[in-house]
C-alpha cells in the first residue's frame, strides 16, 4: 500500500511539474507572438510611410514644372491628386493596430486597413490614367520639345511609369501580406488567451 502511495505522490509531483512547464511555455509563446506582432506592425508602418514621403516629395517638386511650360490646370490637378492621396494614406494608416487594444478591436482595424488597401487600386488606376492623359495633352499642347526630345520625354515617362508601377504593386502586395500575417497572429493570440 505504501508503494502505491509513493507512486501516486510521484505522479502528482510530475503532473505539477508538467503544468508549470506548460504555463511557462504559454508565456514564452505569448511573448514570441507579441514580438512578432510588433515587428509586423512596424513593417506595415514603414511600408505605408514610404509612399507618403514620396508623394510629399512629388508635391514639393511639381511647382517647378511651371518653369518648364506646364499649364496651371495640370499642376493644380496634380497637386489636388497628390494631396488627396496623402490624406487617404494617412487616414488609412490610422487603422494599423497596436497591442494595447483588445484583440477583437485590433482584428477589426487590421481588416479595415486591409480592405482599404485592397480597394485603393480601384481609385488609383483611373486617377493615374486621367493624370497621364492630361500630362500627354499638356506636353503636346504647351511644351515645345521637338520631335527627338518628345520621344525622349515619352520614353522616360514610360520607364518611370513601369518602375513606379512595379514599386507600387510590390508595396501593395507587401502591405496586404503583412495585414494577413497580422490577422493570423491575432487569431493565434486569441486562441492562446
Amino acid at each position: 500500500m505504501e508503494n502505491t502511495d509513493n507512486t501516486l505522490r510521484e505522479m502528482q509531483q510530475q503532473m505539477q511539474q508538467l503544468r508549470e512547464k506548460l504555463a511557462n511555455e504559454k508565456i514564452v509563446n505569448d511573448r514570441m507572438l507579441r514580438t512578432s506582432f510588433r515587428k509586423t506592425v512596424n513593417q506595415l508602418k514603414t511600408k505605408t510611410s514610404l509612399p507618403i514621403a514620396m508623394a510629399c516629395a512629388a508635391l514639393a517638386f511639381f511647382p517647378l514644372l511651371r518653369y518648364l511650360g506646364f499649364s496651371w490646370y495640370f499642376l493644380i490637378f496634380t497637386d489636388v491628386m497628390l494631396l488627396a492621396a496623402i490624406v487617404a494614406m494617412l487616414l488609412t494608416r490610422r487603422h494599423i493596430p497596436s497591442l494595447d487594444k483588445d484583440l477583437v478591436t485590433a482584428a477589426s482595424e487590421i481588416t479595415t486597413f486591409r480592405k482599404i488597401n485592397a480597394d485603393w487600386i480601384k481609385y488609383g488606376i483611373p486617377c493615374l490614367v486621367v493624370w497621364l492623359g492630361m500630362l500627354v495633352w499638356d506636353v503636346a499642347k504647351n511644351i515645345q520639345l521637338g520631335r527627338e526630345n518628345l520621344y525622349g520625354f515619352i520614353g522616360g515617362a514610360v520607364i518611370g511609369l513601369l518602375i513606379g508601377g512595379a514599386f507600387g504593386l510590390k508595396n501593395r502586395r507587401d502591405i496586404l501580406n503583412g495585414s494577413d500575417e497580422l490577422l493570423d497572429q491575432i487569431e493565434e493570440l486569441r486562441r492562446d488567451a
